[in-house]
């Protein structure tokens, strides 16, 4: 079937699926970058990472479960939709992590985040990031028959590198925890394949956003659907926390714009994931309501400068003022702000 009867571009109804689903997976992300920051070591960094990982991989998941529902419904089989969300190539969450060699972490040498695991969340947290800035614009692009193709495959990858993620994070942990409470923390219990997709509960999610009741065990997905197609009528305030979040990704377009961002296999480079990584950084401590410190304060000093400047271009002069230098700490309390 000719791709344009999936749209010339992303209908609008899916638009709105998408912005929503986008700002849900970006609270998330924010949250995982906090939970690996020395400060809140005290809160179980373990256990917060992997349900916030777990959260935005399962809302990201929500997404493209009703664009392929949407795109079934137009004609295109299972069999063609299963290539486009790469399910062969799916790496899901798991209790049964990879063991990594050599590693045998005490409890308490695991009360901070070990250096190389706090390096992994980083680049996976701003690599799903990129992702989802691309999504975002392949959702706003007119004329754009590919759409559906270049957002699941976004999706896809993005879905990928949570999934790989929860595991390192697993990985690090498995000594220490048991495999019941591995599982708990990666919430397996709502885990669900791409190869499920779409399923009866995305199908009533689309019927929601079309505006469409559905009654039975599928009500509440069909519910937030029809109560996010009357969103459509309202444009996000700017000082919104969608309005915001949204800006944010329009601020890091506009940083990437000048950037090569991609290497030969397809994967951003670094400078571009640091690029990312501070932008959410700044969306954090723009909005972040603790009084007691100053805005970026379990930053080290690069990052925390990153961060000031991205906050300035989203949000203006005086947006993280009065921030103060901070040497965040990892495995067993070592300062790693200057090391090289």
């Amino acid at each position: 079937m000719r791709n344009s009867a999936y749209g010339e571009a992303m209908p609008v109804h899916l638009r709105q699926a998408a912005y929503a689903n986008v700002v849900g997976a970006v609270n998330f992300l924010q949250d995982v970058l906090r939970y690996s920051a020395p400060d809140r070591a005290s809160h179980g960094w373990a256990r917060m990472c992997m349900y916030r990982a777990s959260d935005a991989m399962d809302t990201l998941g929500r997404l493209a479960g009703v664009i392929a529902a949407h795109v079934v419904e137009n004609g295109m089989s299972r069999r063609g939709i299963r290539r486009i969300l790469r399910v062969e190539k799916e790496c899901a969450r798991t209790d049964r992590p990879p063991r990594l060699e050599g590693l045998s972490l005490s409890k308490q040498e695991l009360f901070y985040m070990p250096s190389p695991l706090h390096e992994r969340v980083h680049k996976s947290v701003a690599q799903v990031v990129l992702r989802l800035h691309q999504v975002v614009k392949e959702s706003d692009e007119k004329d754009n028959k590919e759409w559906f193709v270049h957002c699941l495959y976004q999706l896809s990858l993005a879905m990928d590198e949570l999934g790989l993620l929860n595991r390192a994070i697993a990985a690090f942990n498995a000594g220490v925890l048991s495999r019941e409470t591995l599982a708990r923390y990666q919430h397996l219990f709502q885990q669900r394949s791409r190869a499920s997709m779409p399923d009866a509960e995305d199908s009533a999610y689309l019927a929601g956003l079309l505006g469409r009741n559905v009654d039975g065990e599928h009500r509440v997905w069909n519910a937030i659907g029809r109560a996010q197609a009357e969103r459509r009528k309202f444009v996000p305030e700017s000082d919104s926390h969608d309005g915001r979040v949204l800006r944010m990704l329009a601020g890091l377009d506009r940083a990437l714009q000048p950037l090569r961002w991609n290497d030969a296999s397809g994967n951003p480079l670094g400078r571009t994931q640091s690029t990312a990584t501070a932008f959410l950084n700044a969306l954090t401590a723009f909005e972040s309501d603790d009084d007691d410190y100053p805005p970026l304060y379990w930053l080290d000093r690069h990052a925390q400068a990153e961060a000031a400047a991205a906050a300035h271009a989203l949000f203006g002069s005086g947006s993280c003022p009065g921030t103060r230098m901070a040497e965040p700490r990892t495995a067993a309390g070592r300062c790693v702000a200057n090391e090289g």
